[in-house]
């Protein structure tokens, strides 16, 4: 439905961190399907190789890239510059999650959710940011931010600080590069669980005592949202597509609750 009601300019071409698996990989498809050329950038070789037998050809590339290593994430950009011959859409969709007491928090810990949620997402939009600049007002930068970066939770003191961080990162980068033409928005969602992370979030609701068996933690966390359902992988991607789509041109700096109703009340 999306490819018949949004707009796109067409050919796109797109650098996706996290993009073989979950919200990244939903985008990717999403891009496809819209005939854009993508860069799925990852860090796990075994799901570089399920996406390169998924998109055989280049449609799709697969790279292997660290976002919290500059000399990573520099080379990255340069291939996707290269390899797709410039670069105006960047979705930061690489992230990582865990549930800790504050008392808890290793150093080591913290540093490794901050520099993958939001080092990684400076990083990247840093170095794409001359070519979206020069890609003729088709600049598109969306952030993967969480419910997490607009409240604090409970046990999330590191991953809502790097979450809250993303948000003001996207008001700030889009306050400045708004003049080229770039847009920058993120995109807020709450509990998923057809992800790779919603998976953890559960393990370790369990582990916790928020149910006794996955069926329960699931059932217990739809209930709790006004629309009475978690959310899916398609209820982001779709909204990601919204905001790099010309149907959204004149937003810029946002970051969009898909929470079914949550932080409304």
């Amino acid at each position: 439905m999306h490819e018949q009601l949004l707009a796109y300019s067409p050919g796109r071409r797109a650098l996706v961190t996290g993009g073989t698996s979950g919200f990244g990989l939903g985008v990717v498809d999403r891009l496809v399907a819209v005939g854009a050329r993508v860069v799925a950038a990852d860090i796990n070789p075994e799901a570089m190789a399920e996406i390169e037998s998924r998109y055989p050809g280049d449609t799709v590339l697969p790279l292997r890239m660290d976002v919290r290593d500059e000399d990573s994430v520099r080379a990255g950009v340069a291939f996707a510059v290269e390899r797709l011959g410039g670069l105006d859409t960047v979705v930061n969709s690489a992230g990582v999650f865990q549930f800790r007491a504050l008392e808890e928090i290793s150093a080591r810990e913290w540093d490794w959710i901050l520099d993958v949620n939001l080092r990684g997402t400076f990083l990247v939009t840093r170095e794409a940011m001359p070519h979206l600049k020069a890609s003729g007002g088709r600049g598109r930068v969306v952030n993967v931010a969480s419910d997490a970066g607009k409240r604090g939770w409970p046990l999330l003191a590191a991953y809502s600080t790097s979450k809250f961080g993303v948000v003001g990162f996207t008001q700030a980068v889009a306050a400045e590069v708004g003049p080229f033409g770039v847009r920058v928005n993120a995109v807020c969602p709450a509990t998923v669980a057809d992800t790779g992370m919603g998976q953890v979030v559960l393990r370790q609701k369990i582990e916790l005592g928020w149910g006794k068996d996955a069926a329960e933690v699931l059932a217990r966390g739809a209930a709790s949202f006004p629309l009475r359902r978690l959310g899916t992988v398609a209820d982001v991607a779709d909204a990601i597509m919204f905001l790099i789509s010309e149907n959204s041109g004149w937003i810029s700096g946002e970051s969009i609750n898909i929470d079914g109703g949550s932080l409304a009340g």
